[in-house]
Order: C-alpha cells, then sequence, then structure tokens
C-alpha cells in the first residue's frame, strides 16, 4: 500500500474545492487509478461550504449557552454555536473547555468546531451533509479520472475513551465497504469471532494522517493506492451504530449511575 499526499493552496471560504483538487493533481503529472482511495479532510470541505463563522457575529447567546460557558470555562458565543450544530448534549468536562456532543449520528467534542488554522475569531463548522456531498465528489472525481473502482473519505480526528492524542475517523465514506464483518470466521484455533469488525475507514484513514496537513504544508488530500478493500457502489455496512449498542456509552453511563449511587 502507497499513500501520498497532494498539496493544494490556501482553501478560502467558498473556493471550488473539488476543482481545485483535481488540478492539483494533474498539475503534478499524477492521476487517480482504479483502485485508489481519496481521503479529504474535512475541514477544507467545510471551509468551501462556507461553514466559518467568526465569534464576534455571535450576538444573542442563551441562558443555557451562558451557564454551561460558566461551568466548563468556555466562552459563551462558543458554546451558543455548539449547541445550535448538535442534536445532542451528552455534557462536558468542568474547565476542561470541552462539551461531548452528538452530530451526524456521531459523538464529538465541541460539535466538531474547530478553531485551529481558521484566523482569529473565526470557527469552522462540520462540513453539511457529508454524506450526500462525498458521493457527488466520487461522481466527478469517477468521470474526471476515467475510473470505475474509487474510494472517497472525508476524514477527521477523536479522541479515544482513556488514551491520549487523536486518531483518524471517516466521518464519511463512498465507493467500499468502510467495515469488514469478521464474526463467525475462524481464529488461529478454529475457534469463531464473536464480536470482530474491522473499521477499514477509521484504519485509512488514520495511515493518511501522518500525510494530512492543513497548516504550513497545506496537504489536506492524500490518495491511498494498493489498500485490499472491497469496492462497491452499494455498501452493505456503515460506520455508525445506535447509542443503545455502544460499549462505551453503555458501561460508562453505568459505571457513573452505580458511582453516583455510592457516593
Amino acid at each position: 500500500m502507497h499513500l501520498f499526499s497532494i498539496k493544494l493552496p490556501l482553501i478560502k471560504k467558498n473556493d471550488p474545492l473539488l476543482d481545485i483538487i483535481i488540478k492539483n493533481i494533474t498539475d503534478r503529472s499524477e492521476s487517480l487509478e482504479e483502485g485508489d482511495i481519496i481521503v479529504i479532510s474535512e475541514k477544507v470541505i467545510a471551509t468551501s461550504q462556507g461553514r466559518i463563522i467568526n465569534l464576534n457575529d455571535i450576538l444573542n447567546v442563551s441562558e443555557k449557552a451562558k451557564k454551561m460557558a460558566k461551568e466548563y470555562d468556555m466562552d459563551e458565543r462558543f458554546v451558543e454555536i455548539i449547541l445550535q450544530e448538535a442534536s445532542m448534549i451528552l455534557g462536558g468536562l468542568p474547565g476542561g473547555h470541552v462539551i461531548l456532543a452528538k452530530v451526524n449520528d456521531f459523538l464529538i467534542a465541541n460539535a466538531g468546531i474547530d478553531q485551529s488554522n481558521a484566523g482569529p475569531d473565526n470557527l469552522v463548522l462540520l462540513p453539511k451533509n457529508p454524506k450526500k456531498v462525498i458521493h457527488e465528489y466520487r461522481n466527478t472525481l469517477k468521470k474526471k479520472f476515467n475510473v470505475k473502482d474509487l474510494g472517497v473519505i472525508f476524514a477527521d480526528s477523536r479522541v479515544q475513551p482513556l488514551r491520549k492524542g487523536t486518531i483518524g475517523v471517516a466521518i464519511a465514506t463512498a465507493g467500499f465497504e468502510p467495515v469488514e464483518d469478521l464474526r463467525g470466521r475462524p481464529d488461529l484455533y478454529n475457534r469463531p469471532l464473536e464480536i470482530t469488525m474491522r473499521a477499514i475507514a477509521d484504519d485509512l484513514t488514520s495511515a493518511a494522517q501522518f500525510l494530512l496537513n492543513e497548516a504550513d504544508q497545506q496537504t489536506p488530500v492524500v490518495i491511498i493506492r494498493g489498500a485490499k478493500v472491497e469496492f462497491t457502489e452499494n455498501p452493505k455496512m456503515t460506520t455508525e451504530i445506535s447509542v443503545e449498542e455502544d460499549l462505551y456509552m453503555n458501561i460508562f453511563s453505568s459505571y457513573l449511575l452505580k458511582k453516583k449511587e455510592r457516593d
């Protein structure tokens, strides 16, 4: 498997990102080939969609946002945008400058709103309609480079419970099976696996994170060549699971409830 990055100019609000990506691939005498997977940072996608807000434009702040901002030591205008973007607020870390929210069927700190590399007082929100937009990107790239088997990933980074640092995560995928279901397959001792499912899309995104860079290197696009994935127009599985199925949500909530009862 081979990975290489594509350098882009600084992407500004409402820039035609897909046209810029195609131009910069061809300008370096490269092309997309059969079986390639192109990984694109969600931040440049959001920027090209105009999903940038300046904190100074937030004039109305709810009482809920003010209360949460005080509890979690955050700018109340920032909290107001988190509340507007999130479908659910699960809580936060007192004094830790972070709120855990549910957006687009996944959990993410501060509703995925990013302040890094955004300019003074600017916030970059998550892309709008990523699952729809990623298919539009894929269809255009397939036609432009005349390929049939092409995967596309919109990439972000996340923290994991009880682990330091971030790992790559695919917030949207198209063109391949994002999860490999290994349940029922025998292990080395011919014992059938019971719960193992490989997060193919997230694994590929984590590999691409070594080359993805939105700062001074300006490489928010990575092409993965030679990955052994199952290409398909209609994936059977998705990367999301419900709250009820989630291991951490169920066990942590039970643990905290029991702890509260003991205290």
